[in-house]
């Protein structure tokens, strides 16, 4: 018999094309480990050795496990009962009733990672024939309902395989599965009853006309980008303080909420939103801005909020609504920390948008019958046992959300997680899902350019196109009706004061901000120029009085930083010590006749110019005269005899 990594080569060598391709559909997390981590000008590495050592990964086995829905859970399970049959010696050696009743194994049964170990300790690997399975699952079903669910066997283990679970051992019949599938199947099995074949279908609660919410997701969106921009402005101009143990903690939560005007619940979102796109990053004890977030800032709004919506759709964790990760106190735990991650986030996320889209356009899905359905479509996450689900990957469902509760009251709170994200997005709106989100999740794979093509047309309607131009009132307001383009935001943040944001974001222009134009360095010259490009009204009189005014008075008092000032005698020993090589270095600047600035501290100068063959007096800063005292050298206490 083949140990795990021969008999996994073997059977992808003999896949044809299709099958790889039909492998990385299944298997995800095997993609972005062969396709996920490539330099730019670098080809993945898509051998047969590559692709076996990712599916050898037991972490990767567990994601896979955990995405099966009811029947394939059911499925496998029933191949590796069986083949604890084959392999395990007389049935009864495990303390079960027999193979009719596999979903019901009793307490006293042997787990299924004791089983694994045995058998590797017999040298034996785990095998089934599958073909006796499909016989004896079906055997409790009706005559006439036997040939539907036998074909709905083997569709599900043509599934199995191109998942790698399971698949066939070369030169015989059997089947083997994944050494890792034991340590993920629930230890007792979940009670079902029989072979449940029939995908329960969330009901259409009412209809909603599509211009009605594609209307609200605009806003939505529009708003979702304006916060998100707000909160990240923030953390460029000033990064985040991590705690020491990991993580955003509430006090910085909540300078941020002063900062940026947003509740507390949407900085967490829009900061793990974020991190999932790549705009911060945590380093060095902070968080920080990333150059990515540079590139996001500058992009049309339609291309920023794709990054945010595909971000949300990955994100490894749930983060608002009941379904999220509380401590014992009820409370959130600290962004980014390492108990904040569920691990099924993303999984749970995807399924419910995809239950939601399969009833239509305006569709208000009825919640219930939605939580149903997702339990069906998730057994493992939605119904975890008192021992939970044995991930090997550890994070996988170690903290599961929802924890305590039942399967369906479990879906129902990851239901309204889900509206609650999506709602904050803009990709669910009154219960129903948004245009955009639907052109995402319902595009043709086999037809990749007709999907791009009416995402685009989506999302150009959900976010339309930035305004490059702005009205400029009487009261020395400026108004983008409309999301402002990069250029634009960036010269009225600098030159006027954010009054408002939304479907119109307002500025205005007053002495202050003015000023802090000048303080850039940039000039009133400069300002007027801005100001021509992108506003199509004339300034009126009093806005170009306050303008000239500012730029008149601006630099008459000037404030210079030093640390030492030298004062000479007259303007000759001035120009001499200007042109020392040594003081040079230290950034001597001639401000006066007699007066030279530095930025060096007091005595460093004083060593220097003593050093030069000067005889400098010195003096503090209220003018008395500076004594320097050189203490004679004494031993240190610690060395002194003790008697």
């Amino acid at each position: 018999m083949h140990d795990l990594f021969s008999s996994l080569a073997h059977h992808v060598a003999s896949l044809p094309q299709d099958g790889v391709d039909a492998l990385m559909g299944a298997r995800p997390d095997v993609a972005e480990v062969l396709f996920g981590d490539v330099p730019d000008g670098q080809e993945a590495q898509t051998d047969v050795g590559s692709i076996t050592e990712a599916l050898v990964d037991p972490d990767g086995v567990a994601e896979a496990v955990l995405r099966l829905s009811r029947p394939a859970v059911q499925v496998l399970m029933a191949l590796v009962d069986a083949a604890e049959g084959d392999y395990g010696g007389p049935r009864d050696w495990f303390g079960g009733p027999g193979f009719a009743d596999l979903a019901r194994r009793g307490a006293g049964r042997i787990g299924a990672a004791e089983v694994v170990r045995v058998l590797s300790m017999a040298g034996g690997a785990v095998e089934v024939e599958p073909h006796s399975v499909r016989a004896a699952l079906c055997e409790s079903l009706t005559a006439a309902a036997r040939p539907a669910a036998m074909e709905e066997f083997d569709r599900i283990l043509v599934g199995l395989t191109y998942s790698c679970l399971v698949w066939p051992e070369p030169g015989g019949r059997s089947f083997r599965i994944h050494d890792a599938v034991m340590d993920v199947l629930p230890v007792p099995a979940p009670e079902w009853e029989g072979f449940d074949l029939v995908q329960p279908l969330p009901e259409v609660a009412r209809r909603l006309p599509i211009a009605d919410v594609a209307g609200e997701a605009q806003a939505a969106a529009t708003a979702a980008l304006e916060s998100v921009e707000r909160l990240l402005r923030q953390v460029a101009t000033d990064a985040v303080p991590l705690l020491k143990a990991g993580g955003v903690g509430a006090r910085e939560v909540k300078r941020l909420v002063r900062a940026s005007g947003l509740t507390e619940e949407a900085i967490r979102f829009w900061l793990y939103i974020a991190d999932s796109a790549g705009l911060v990053a945590c380093q060095d004890g902070k968080l920080w801005a990333t150059p990515e977030y540079d590139q996001w800032i500058s992009a049309e709004p339609s291309q920023r909020y794709a990054v945010l919506l595909g971000a949300w759709l990955v994100l490894p964790t749930s983060v608002l609504g009941p379904f999220a990760l509380t401590d014992a106190a009820g409370k959130p735990p600290a962004v980014f920390s390492g108990s904040a991650f569920d691990g099924v986030g993303h999984y749970v996320r995807a399924v419910v948008l995809e239950l939601m889209a399969t009833r239509g356009s305006g569709a208000v899905v009825e919640v219930g019958s939605l939580a149903d359905a997702l339990v069906w479509r998730m057994p493992l996450v939605m119904e975890p046992e008192d021992e939970g689900i044995a991930c090997g990957c550890g994070e996988c469902n170690s903290q599961p959300a929802g924890d305590g509760l039942s399967g369906k009251e479990a879906a129902t709170a990851a239901v309204a997680t889900v509206f609650a994200e999506g709602g904050l997005l803009g990709a669910v709106v009154f219960g129903a899902l948004a245009p955009v989100a639907r052109a995402l999740l319902t595009g043709s794979q086999d037809d990749v350019s007709a999907m791009v093509a009416d995402f685009a047309a989506a999302l150009t309607a959900t976010v339309p196109e930035s305004v490059g131009h702005v009205r400029l009132q009487g009261d020395m307001t400026v108004v983008a009706a409309g999301l402002p383009s990069a250029r634009l935001t960036a010269f009225f943040d600098a030159a006027a004061e954010r009054e408002a944001a939304g479907a119109a974001t307002v500025w205005r222009i007053t002495d202050s901000s003015v000023r802090r134009w000048l303080d850039s360095g940039r000039s009133a010259e400069e300002l007027r120029s801005g100001l021509a490009e992108f506003c199509a009204d004339e300034p009126s009189q009093a806005l170009s009085y306050l303008i000239e005014d500012a730029a008149r008075r601006h630099g008459l008092v000037d404030v210079i930083a030093a640390q030492a000032v030298i004062v000479t005698a007259d303007e000759k020993l001035g120009d001499e010590l200007a042109m020392v090589p040594v003081l040079l270095r230290l950034g001597v600047r001639r401000i006066a006749g007699t007066v030279l600035v530095l930025d060096a501290p007091q005595q460093e100068v004083l060593s220097v110019l003593r050093f030069a063959g000067y005889l400098p007096s010195a003096h503090k800063a209220d003018g008395a005269v500076t004594v320097t005292v050189v203490a004679p050298p004494r031993a240190s206490p610690e060395a002194l005899p003790r008697f």
